[in-house]
């Protein structure tokens, strides 16, 4: 009796002890985990902030410049030079009339004569001075004329800049410029993402902007380009040592906010930075809480499941009634199972999750670019019926644009959504339009990292599951990327993709040349949850996924092996993915 009263005290303290130290290592890996998600989701923000303003910049200067191009056409502007200068404010008209009626709020005009005299301002009654003598970027252009579109500091602000030359004939009479603001950024910003913006010059410009800057703002030796900046921020940055903040490369988190960096810059030369404040309770982490949560559920639940197997051990160890425990065993086994398969199923949903985030981003850059050219396209003819010099011609041809530009849209959505159509039984589909249909949802990205796609497609009727056969193409599709960008800029990149049909099956052959798979590793690439892409860019259960809808669903094969090969008479090493797909 008095050996089983010992025998029970000391596993009753080992058990305290091992709990209390799984307790520690749980709390310490479940904090690490959420560090690394809170990580990764303000990263996510910080990206995307920086990818929307350099769009939002470079939608600025194209605009700038398809307005003054537009002017520039305008007959009134060449009487202005041959006139030496009587423009009677009618640029100031138009200004006002864009200000009313398009995202313009502060358009300026400039016009300078080919001896470098500024003969008109829009923004100002000064004229007739000679600014060739202390702008560097005017001397140069008037020696010799062409179209300039940039981003400068000038004496007032730092602005979009368009130059235009104006020739009579063949004469050259001057230059025409068209300025615009950061104003409409910051406060599209502001907006759209909840970000405070502020807009800081590089302290080199300082002193020419004292005298006749454009919001007459400053913060210590820095000038402050937007008029929307927040007071209450402007003296909180007063009281801090942010010098360190416009070193930024991904992101800063400080008093309870969000700060990203981003560089202006024109022609390699840093002009200012723009510093976006996000508040902290404004970034929606309910995700990253449950997650925090069903982890201490789950650690929880672990150490009640422990202790109870312990002492359910232990009893019927006293008890010599194994065979029932082992009952009980089996039966804890057996949820465990059900458990895991539930926890496979989110990880497949949060794989779908993660692509459908990836064909969102390939929407927005596909339809960046054509709706810049309809909205410049609508611009330019609004502005030419308005002073009436739009010929028929032109009109046909920009509707014709606009219309083309349109139905390119709607294609587009026409492909991103068949995506996401799921297949419940087979259909009938062609080969040739399976393969087209996968590079269309990848070429923007693959255009971007300069990577060749190579096909040898035979056109094939296959009756099978079409969507699976697309996700599984663009998965090894997505894979060959990873690898090839990690290659030099000026190295070639190919994916090679062949399809036929051989002893009544369908065989799809992709490979790549990014050096192949590293032996150790290369018979683990289809097990769940194995990836050597770091944890915020891979999951692990791509290729799983691939396999299983190829081997459970679609009952054909699928394997890979690293092949040597040459191509244009150089060699190549890659990895080589070969599906074969029943036809029967």
């Amino acid at each position: 009796m008095k050996n089983k009263k010992k025998y029970i005290v000391i596993n009753v303290v080992v058990l305290l002890f091992i709990c209390l130290l799984t307790i520690f290592i749980g709390e310490y890996l479940i904090s690490k985990k959420e560090k690394e998600l809170l990580d990764q989701k303000y990263s996510l923000i910080s990206k995307n902030l920086k990818e929307k303003t350099y769009s939002l910049i470079e939608s600025k200067k194209n605009a700038t410049l398809a307005l003054t191009l537009t002017l520039s056409e305008n007959e009134k502007i060449k009487d202005v030079f041959l006139s030496k200068g009587e423009m009677k404010y009618e640029l100031n008209h138009l200004s006002e009339k864009l200000k009313d009626y398009t995202d313009f709020r502060n358009v300026w005009f400039h016009l300078i004569d080919k001896d470098g005299i500024s003969i008109y301002r829009s923004w100002t009654e000064d004229r007739n001075d000679k600014i060739k003598l202390f702008r560097l970027d005017l001397d140069q252009l008037l020696k010799s004329p062409k179209i300039q579109n940039s981003i400068s500091v000038g004496v007032y602000d730092i602005t979009f800049k368009s130059q235009i030359p104006i020739y009579n004939n063949s004469n050259f009479l001057g230059v025409l410029e068209g300025i615009t603001h950061f104003n409409s950024i910051t406060k599209e910003l502001k907006n759209s993402d909840l970000v405070e913006p502020i807009l800081l010059v590089e302290k080199r410009f300082t002193e020419q902007l004292r005298k006749n800057s454009f919001t007459n703002l400053f913060l210590k030796d820095y000038y402050v380009a937007n008029l929307d900046s927040s007071k209450e921020l402007l003296e909180y940055l007063e009281n801090q040592n942010f010098d360190n903040l416009l070193e930024i490369k991904n992101y800063f988190i400080k008093d309870g906010m969000l700060i990203t960096n981003i560089a202006i810059t024109q022609d390699g030369n840093k002009l200012a930075n723009m510093l976006l404040f996000k508040n902290l309770n404004l970034i929606d982490i309910s995700e990253i809480d449950q997650f925090k949560q069903h982890a201490f559920s789950y650690l929880i639940f672990f150490l009640v499941l422990f202790c109870l197997t312990i002492f359910v051990i232990g009893y019927y160890l006293y008890s010599k009634r194994l065979r029932e425990l082992n009952q009980i065993l089996q039966q804890t086994v057996n949820k465990e199972i059900l458990k895991n398969d539930e926890k496979n199923k989110i990880l497949f949903q949060q794989n779908k999750m993660a692509a459908m985030g990836e064909m969102i981003e390939n929407i927005a850059h596909q339809w960046r670019q054509p709706l810049s050219v309809i909205t410049t396209a609508a611009s330019s003819i609004k502005l030419k019926k308005e002073y009436g010099i739009l010929e028929d011609k032109e009109y046909e041809e920009s509707m014709n644009y606009i219309i083309d530009t349109a139905n390119y849209l709607s294609n587009t959505i026409d492909d991103f959504r068949y995506y996401f159509s799921p297949n419940k039984s087979k259909n009938l589909f062609n080969s040739e339009k399976l393969v087209e249909k996968a590079i269309n949802l990848v070429n923007l990205s693959f255009e971007n990292n300069n990577i060749v796609i190579i096909k040898n497609i035979e056109n094939i009727e296959v009756l099978s599951f079409e969507n699976e056969l697309l996700q599984v193409i663009i998965n090894i599709l997505n894979n060959a990327q990873d690898e090839l960008i990690k290659k030099e800029k000026d190295e070639k990149k190919y994916i090679f993709i062949d399809l036929f049909k051989e002893d009544n099956n369908l065989k799809i052959n992709i490979k790549d040349n990014a050096g192949g798979i590293k032996e150790e590793i290369k018979d683990r690439i289809f097990e769940p949850y194995f990836t050597t892409k770091h944890k915020s860019k891979g999951t692990g259960i791509g290729l799983y996924m691939c396999e299983e809808i190829i081997m459970k669903h679609i009952k054909g094969k699928i394997e890979v092996s690293n092949e040597k090969y040459t191509y244009n008479n150089n060699e190549f090493v890659g990895a080589l993915f070969k599906i074969t797909v029943p036809l029967s």
